[in-house]
């Protein structure tokens, strides 16, 4: 979703990037080199960024943000995504780029791999110069979950994280995401935190088979493995969960390694009351719908 337009010798696009939730995610090994290999099922949800690239002759790469906390250089995987794929299109530009950022940042909702790709997309729109077998090796490069967010609105990840299946989403219904300001949770220290359990691996069949239905019965079959080592850890998020829970949401999980918590809810009424609850406790809130 987005729009084009070339004024001036400078060409625009401007579209929103989509967060992620996790409905399942699970920890099924490690590998030798120290990765772990994983199974999850992720969905977009209508919880945006809006990003606008502008292209015109030159070359170099701007960046800038309503959050002045982002980092406005190499750092910045955004500008990352701007100089990879002139670098693979064998390509000089000047690139400036604008970023409206909604999406909570360190949340495990994949705000920064959506903006990513959202370059990306834009990029590639106006120039025209990958193939998508270019444009997911390139998207790969710069994170795991990019070719998610590039490409999909809900699949089955597996592998370290390159491994994508399509699969269908949620059916509508009301998504409650809840992060509270004062929790972080480091993806290395999760990691490290999920070496120390001791589990049998479970399998997101039970889930897949009910979204293919197009069913929220189901949905309850959810699970996020980094739940047992990091909500001890983050109090306000196991708060959130129990809130979304008592309000009667199907299912309430961690998004990612965390620590913003989403709930799903068949009324909308009942998504609200668990946001006005929350809000009320000091937590940043959004109630949203699986991306369309």
């Amino acid at each position: 979703m987005g729009r084009s337009y070339t004024a001036g010798g400078k060409a625009s696009r401007t579209l929103f990037c989509p967060a992620k939730i996790n409905l399942f995610l699970e920890i099924t090994g490690k590998r030798e080199d120290g990765y772990h290999t994983i199974e999850s099922v992720m969905q977009k949800i209508a919880l945006c960024d809006r990003l606008q690239v502008d292209l015109s002759e030159g070359a170099g790469i701007t960046f800038s943000s309503n959050d002045r906390t982002l980092p406005r250089g190499e750092k910045n995987l955004a500008v990352r995504a701007a100089a990879a794929y002139l670098a693979v299109a064998g390509l000089s530009r000047r690139v400036e780029i604008f970023l409206y950022k909604k999406i909570p940042v360190a949340a495990g909702m994949g705000g920064g791999s959506a903006d990513a790709a959202g370059v990306l997309s834009a990029m590639d729109s106006l120039i025209g110069a990958l193939g998508r077998e270019a444009l997911a090796s390139l998207a790969l490069s710069l994170g795991a979950d990019v070719p998610f967010c590039l490409f999909h609105s809900a699949a089955l990840c597996r592998g370290v994280g390159e491994e994508f299946t399509p699969c269908r989403g949620l059916p509508d219904c009301h998504i409650a995401v809840a992060r509270h300001r004062r929790e972080a949770v480091s993806t290395r220290d999760a990691y490290a935190l999920i070496d120390r359990l001791s589990y049998r691996p479970a399998s997101s069949d039970a889930l897949r088979r009910a979204l293919a239905r197009g069913s929220l019965d189901g949905v309850s079959e959810g699970i996020n493995r980094f739940e047992e080592a990091i909500l001890p850890l983050c109090p306000r998020a196991a708060e959130a969960k129990a809130v979304f829970r008592s309000q009667g949401a199907l299912l309430s999980l961690m998004s990612g390694s965390g620590p913003s918590v989403f709930g799903l809810f068949r009324e909308k009424e009942r998504a609200e009351s668990a946001c006005a609850a929350l809000r009320e406790k000091g937590y940043l809130v959004f109630l949203t719908r699986p991306w369309r």
